[in-house]
């Protein structure tokens, strides 16, 4: 069973029924849908989400993402001390959420799902591509 972290795009893409951002992203989430992957999910794409929601900007809500982590294929990670000045280690990203969610990624030495240009280009984070 393989690990992954997933920034805040890809996950309401995911829970609003779209593709994700490409087949190879797409079926890392379904499989974690059938108990073969394991998505985390970071304090701050959780955060976001509420506050997109709150905006009307999108339909999926923190009480959503509340009922995926009741599934043990979705975790979320908390915001710490060393997820944070692991985000501060990364240059290449300078929006304040993308590199907490990169640094949940680092941190843990997981993969990112994102389709964000500024991350995928990051030389700090491994993204699936």
């Amino acid at each position: 069973m393989k690990k992954y972290v997933t920034d805040t795009m890809a996950l309401i893409k995911f829970m609003n029924g779209q593709q994700v951002i490409n087949e190879t992203i797409d079926s890392i989430f379904h499989e974690a849908d059938n108990g073969s992957n394991i998505i985390v999910i970071p304090a701050v794409t959780v955060f976001e989400i509420g506050y997109l929601f709150e905006k009307r900007r999108i339909p999926i809500s923190v009480h959503d993402v509340k009922n995926i982590l009741d599934s043990t294929n979705y975790i979320e990670e908390k915001l710490s001390v060393d997820i944070i000045e692991t985000s501060f280690e990364i240059s290449d990203i300078p929006e304040l959420h993308d590199r907490l969610i990169a640094g949940t990624a680092r941190h843990n030495n997981l993969e990112l799902l994102t389709n964000d240009s500024t991350i995928l280009k990051s030389s700090f984070v491994k993204c699936v591509k």
